[in-house]
């Protein structure tokens, strides 16, 4: 709650033990409890002789193991799709409307190298895939939106790498269809239609979402 109300910020240091278990009116035994799963969510840093400390509470420290808990349940990826289906559009359609020369050209780049990514090592594709995405989010101009998106990026790469495999090797094929598809949504940015862009950002994620549930039946 303190962290919340901004009464503590990122690299800020807790009272000493004793202090702040008499401030929140518990023992030290479940205060110790407590900072233990807080590190483990690294919401808080324990540092042994030095104390405890607020982390940078950057949103890809907060979700870095969520990956782990992604790639065991398909559903999970699915509702991450679904997430992502109902956010993404509307930032690619306000990122049409926003983004400038320079992020046109950024993009460009990435296609390029997301096609050398294709022909040489087609299995590190994901982390080029979810570039995309954040970029896009980026140019939409809204400071929350790429949050969100920051947010959700190490989850992302997972779903990326779970759909760009079949029957344990990465397919080429769903390689080639992802980036043939940032290409439609890259030229509708370029063209400037909002309308265009967001529809095809829709198409995209729900190619990955069929891909998914695909590969939920075929197990």
């Amino acid at each position: 709650s303190l962290i919340r109300e901004q009464q503590l910020r990122p690299g800020d240091r807790l009272p000493p033990e004793r202090e702040l278990a008499t401030l929140m009116g518990v023992s030290r035994a479940t205060l110790r409890e407590a900072l233990r799963s807080l590190s483990m969510m690294k919401v808080v840093e324990l540092r042994h002789g030095s104390g405890t400390y607020i982390t940078s509470l950057e949103p890809q420290l907060l979700v870095e193991n969520f990956d782990l808990v992604f790639s065991l349940n398909d559903s999970s990826f699915l509702e991450l799709i679904e997430a992502r289906e109902v956010i993404e559009p509307g930032a690619t359609a306000f990122a049409a409307k926003r983004i400038t020369d320079e992020g046109i050209a950024s993009l460009d780049d990435l296609i390029a190298r997301s096609w050398q990514c294709h022909k040489a090592n087609p299995e590190d594709f994901p982390q080029l895939d979810i570039e995309f995405h954040v970029r896009i989010a980026d140019y939409s101009g809204n400071a929350l939106l790429m949050r969100i998106m920051q947010a959700l990026t190490r989850m992302s790469i997972a779903s990326s790498q779970r759909t760009s495999v079949d029957k344990g090797a990465v397919n080429p094929a769903r390689v080639e269809r992802a980036i043939r598809m940032h290409e439609g949504i890259l030229a509708a940015l370029k063209a400037r239609d909002a309308e265009v862009a967001s529809k095809r950002m829709f198409e995209h994620l729900l190619a990955v979402e069929d891909t998914l549930r695909s590969a939920q039946k075929g197990e």
